[in-house]
């Protein structure tokens, strides 16, 4: 196996990953704002314990290193996150997961800028199909009794602001140092934006909301934290250091196929031709990624 098709399988299973774990988000019932909090902590706790004696690598980071770490850790999480929860309790899982593949583009531009990638035509054209498949897929669901429009479009802009923190933060990643576990880096970008979130709960006052969350919250967002956080990003800072930001976003991006489907068998929403076709135009992407 070359290290190329190690990063893309690490990518598919994060993807795996990324796609069911939005059943506990959908089940929490309890408000992602406050629900972000404790899917941090236990990420933060499952990563530093599992990073050992590799957290003592992390000594030798510069100032300026730590300061992107933070940068990259509160784009990431503590807003991307808390954007992506309320976008996915407020909306459709069907509708409001797809759209955050927008952020495949922007992700492309950047890299390209910040010279991680080099620009070719067979990987815009790649980003461009993973793209346009996320938006059939997450078609706005327009049959009669549907969910209330209103709600649609803000989830919308929701998850659209969710996959521009992100677009940039996992641009970012590129530019950590590729010699550092991937344990550790995780560890590190976790803690940093639990931090940034205890600034947010304690001068917003979301503390003592947190403090009296009803247990079926506490159980999914930890769900979360273990599957999501601790695990599937793990797989994906391993797989960027390997083989860059745009090419393992093109993988990942197909997990709004797994969402799409929890949508419609356990939450009943809908399924449609649109969701078929996007369907083949997100596989398209990912093979087209493979003559890169």
């Amino acid at each position: 196996m070359t290290e190329l098709t190690y990063a893309y399988t690490l990518s598919a299973l994060a993807a795996v990953l990324m796609g069911l774990v939005v059943i506990f988000i959908k089940l929490a019932q309890s408000p992602g704002r406050l629900g972000i909090g404790v899917s941090l902590a236990t990420g933060t706790l499952i990563m530093f314990a599992l990073a050992g004696r590799d957290l003592g690598l992390l000594m030798r980071l510069s100032y300026g290193e730590l300061g992107l770490f933070y940068l990259i850790g509160t784009l990431e999480f503590t807003v991307g996150l808390m954007l992506y929860y309320e976008s996915l309790q407020l909306g459709s899982v069907s509708v409001a997961v797809p759209i955050t593949r927008l952020k495949v583009l922007p992700l492309l531009g950047l890299s390209i800028l910040l010279g991680l990638e080099v620009f070719k035509w067979t990987l815009l054209g790649a980003c461009v199909l993973v793209v346009v498949g996320g938006v059939l897929v997450g078609a706005p669901d327009r049959r009669p009794g549907a969910q209330d429009p209103g709600a649609q479009r803000l989830s919308v802009l929701l998850a659209i602001g969710a996959c521009l923190c992100w677009a940039v933060a996992e641009t970012l990643i590129g530019k950590l140092p590729r010699d550092l576990p991937a344990l550790a880096t995780n560890a590190l970008l976790l803690g940093c934006a639990l931090a940034s979130y205890v600034v947010y709960a304690v001068a917003a006052g979301a503390w003592r909301a947190l403090l009296h969350m009803p247990a079926r919250g506490v159980w999914c967002y930890m769900a979360h934290g273990i599957i999501s956080l601790s695990t599937a990003f793990v797989l994906v800072v391993r797989a960027i250091q390997i083989a860059g930001p745009p090419r393992v976003n093109v993988i990942t991006s197909t997990y709004p196929l797994i969402s799409a489907m929890v949508g419609w068998v356990v939450f009943r929403e809908r399924f449609s031709a649109s969701i078929g076709l996007g369907a083949l135009l997100l596989i398209g992407g990912v093979m087209l990624l493979q003559l890169v």
